[in-house]
C-alpha cells in the first residue's frame, strides 16, 4: 500500500497505473464512501493509453484523516501535494460526487495543476431533498452505524435500473463499503460536506477546460442544477440516460468513453 504523509498526522493512500511521465495523467477522485478499489476496473482499462492516479482522501478508505478539520481547501492542498510527490505537473481531474467538490476546489486553489476538469454527479446548489438526504445519512450513521447508513444510502446513490439488475449483489456492496471505510472517517466527511459551500461559488473560479456529467434519474443532482453548474464553468453538459447518481459504476463503459473522448485518449 502506498502512503503519503501529510500535515496534521494524516496520510493518503494512493495507487498508480500506467506511465505518469509521458503526458498529463488522469486522477480519479472518490465519492464519499468510495475508495481506490472503486476505480480499479476503469484505471486498468485506461492504463495502456494514459497514466492513472487514484487515492483515498482524508476520511476515506485506508487514508488517515488526521487531527485537522476537513475542508475543501485542505483536500485540494492534499491533492496538489500528491501530484508533487509523484512528479506530476498537471493532471486531468475526474471527480465524482464528493470528489467533484474536491476537484473544483483544486481548480480554484491550484489552477495551474489542471490539464482539464470533469465533474460527475455534481450540482451548482443542492436541492432541499439532497440536503435532507445528507442529514438523514448522518443521523442514520449516528444512531445505527456504518452498515445501517450504507443501506439507507442505496436508493439515493444507485438508480432503479442498476438496483433491479443487481439485487443479488447488494449485500456484497454493503459489506464492501463497511469493510473499506471507518465510521469515524465517514462521519467526519459527512459533517464537513454539510458545511461545504455551494459549488456555484467555486464554479466561477474555473479556467480549465471542463465537462459536467449527470445522471437522468439522480435524486441528489437534478438536471437544472447540473446544467447550471456547466454554464457557470463554461462547460459542456452530458446527461447519461437511465442512470442514477453513481454513473462510473452504473454506466461504466459509457462513462469511460465520455472521459476518453473529452481528454483525447
Amino acid at each position: 500500500m502506498n502512503l503519503l504523509d501529510r500535515p496534521g498526522a494524516a496520510a493518503l493512500r494512493y495507487e498508480t497505473y500506467g506511465e505518469l511521465d509521458t503526458r498529463a495523467p488522469i486522477v480519479f477522485l472518490n465519492g464519499m464512501t468510495q475508495t481506490t478499489i472503486s476505480w480499479k476496473s476503469q484505471a486498468r482499462a485506461l492504463a495502456d493509453k494514459i497514466g492513472v492516479i487514484t487515492y483515498d482522501a482524508r476520511g476515506q478508505g485506508k487514508s488517515i484523516a488526521g487531527d485537522t478539520a476537513l475542508t475543501l481547501e485542505l483536500h485540494a492542498d492534499d491533492l496538489a501535494a500528491l501530484l508533487d510527490h509523484l512528479g506530476v505537473d498537471q493532471a486531468h481531474l475526474v471527480g465524482f460526487s464528493h470528489g467533484a467538490r474536491v476537484a473544483l476546489a483544486t481548480a480554484n486553489h491550484h489552477a495551474e495543476r489542471l490539464a482539464s476538469l470533469t465533474l460527475c454527479s455534481a450540482t451548482a446548489a443542492p436541492t432541499a431533498t439532497a440536503r435532507t438526504i445528507l442529514k438523514a445519512w448522518r443521523e442514520t450513521l449516528r444512531l445505527g452505524g456504518l452498515e445501517a447508513m450504507s443501506w439507507c444510502a442505496l436508493t439515493a446513490i444507485l438508480g432503479d435500473k442498476f438496483l433491479g439488475q443487481n439485487e443479488a449483489l447488494i449485500p456484497g456492496i454493503i459489506k464492501a463499503s463497511v469493510q473499506r471505510n471507518t465510521e469515524d472517517g465517514v462521519r467526519r466527511l459527512l459533517d464537513a460536506m454539510i458545511e461545504y459551500p455551494n459549488l456555484d461559488e467555486l464554479a466561477r473560479g474555473v479556467s480549465a477546460s471542463t465537462l459536467v456529467i449527470s445522471g437522468e434519474h439522480d435524486v441528489l443532482v437534478d438536471h437544472d442544477g447540473a446544467k447550471l453548474l456547466a454554464e457557470l464553468c463554461d462547460a459542456e453538459h452530458i446527461e447519461v440516460t437511465g442512470c442514477g447518481h453513481t454513473i462510473p459504476i452504473e454506466s461504466g463503459t459509457q462513462f469511460r468513453s465520455i472521459i476518453s473522448q473529452f481528454i483525447g485518449v
